[in-house]
């Protein structure tokens, strides 16, 4: 198992979770953004995945843009941070 810091900076997702941090443990198998996304959609009433995959919400892992990495295939390690936010727009 390894254990996954999660920042939920999305009202509509801290809604879904109830919280606005956690740590989720993942088997070895389920170690990517899509097990982690996926585990959370399990545990969480299946609207957990509709909500991530909206078009303006952004993952980091450990601060990097998932885009700029392996995407949803992003492998995760133990003690990596998951952050998923809004697109912050301003003028």
């Amino acid at each position: 198992m390894i254990g996954i810091d999660l920042l939920l900076l999305d009202w509509n997702i801290k809604e879904l979770l109830g919280k606005d941090k956690m740590v989720v443990n993942l088997r070895g198998s389920e170690a990517t953004i899509r097990g982690l996304i996926k585990k959370l959609d399990e545990e969480y009433g299946g609207k957990v995945w509709e909500a991530i995959s909206r078009p303006n919400i952004f993952i980091f892992v450990n601060g990097q843009d998932i885009e700029f990495l392996r995407g949803i295939d992003t492998i995760l390690s133990d003690g990596d941070r998951v952050a998923i936010m809004p697109l912050a727009a301003g003028g």
